[in-house]
């Protein structure tokens, strides 16, 4: 399990519809986190990641504010893929 911590920016519904390959694709929810990774060097890069999620409706209260949510990893190739994990729902992070 990972939990993903970062800036809810956007939440949105993203329309069904056909792709470039010809594949039908249907309608989903979408949400759009922006985190940060500390570099080896102790810079920090600023990562803006997409996940697919169950309501975006629930998500709209939250946005611009620090949430943290339990999701799943998967790697495709040289890229590391970010899932909801079934049933999850987002937590606001508490202010220190």
């Amino acid at each position: 399990m990972i939990n993903l911590q970062g800036t809810l920016i956007n939440a949105f519904r993203l329309e069904g519809g056909k792709g470039k390959d010809g594949k039908e694709y249907e309608a989903r929810d979408k949400v759009q986190i922006l985190g940060s990774l500390e570099l080896p060097n102790g810079e920090i890069k600023h990562e803006l990641v997409d996940l697919t999620v169950d309501d975006a409706s629930i998500y709209q209260s939250l946005k611009n504010k620090e949430i943290s949510i339990s999701c799943g990893a998967m790697a495709i190739g040289r890229n590391v893929v970010f899932y909801v994990r079934k049933g999850a729902k987002p937590s606001l992070v508490p202010k220190i």
